[in-house]
């Protein structure tokens, strides 16, 4: 039985999809990974619970002293609440970052050996990424927020440049930036 080349040529775009949804997919559970991860580590502040007898209270009728007194009381937990749930979203952009950055240095590590892997960790880095500077946002803290979009940028612009500037071309021009020849042992790659 021989191979139709119609055959090989549904294989490669099979093989593409599967790859590129691979990729994705890993991507996808790397950023969940780490966000579950640092939920799960450092979790967040536990909302206070409105007493159900206030609310309904509130709604239907003037509040007796008592009551105000609790509703106050409510109140200046609520504010501590949003003080500390805002703290914790800086904290894990931070940590988010931390764990982007890391997650991106793994894929340019492993990015000439095992390609597929390299674009889906590179994925989840870049989601990760996003999920740090939308926390830091979260945080209204300015400064944290500019650090963490300040490194994103930074770590954005290298791999723009380090996978589509810096990377040898595919044609044939001599002149155009060397190419990467796989030796005659096939294990270590060298530059013409």
């Amino acid at each position: 039985m021989t191979d139709r080349p119609e055959d090989s040529a549904a294989d490669r775009a099979d093989g593409r999809i599967t790859r590129t949804v691979y990729t994705f997919f890993l991507g996808l559970l790397l950023a969940l990974f780490v966000g579950l991860g640092i939920a799960t580590v450092h979790p967040g502040p536990q909302e206070p619970a409105l007493p159900p007898a206030i609310a309904a209270a509130r709604e239907s009728r003037e509040l007796a002293p008592e009551e105000q007194q609790q509703w106050a009381a409510y109140e200046r937990e609520r504010e501590t609440w949003e003080d500390r749930s805002l703290r914790h979203s800086r904290d894990v952009g931070l940590v988010a970052l931390i764990a982007s950055v890391v997650l991106l240095a793994v894929s340019l590590a492993v990015e000439r050996r095992r390609p597929v892997l390299a674009h889906g960790v590179l994925l989840g880095g870049l989601f990760t990424l996003l999920h740090s500077v939308v926390r830091s946002l979260i945080s209204q803290d300015t400064v944290a927020a500019f650090a963490v979009v300040t490194v994103a940028l930074v770590v954005v612009l290298y791999l723009g440049y380090r996978r589509f500037v810096d990377r040898p071309t595919e044609s044939d021009d001599p002149w155009g930036p060397p190419r990467v020849v796989v030796s005659d042992n096939g294990k270590h790659p060298s530059r013409r």
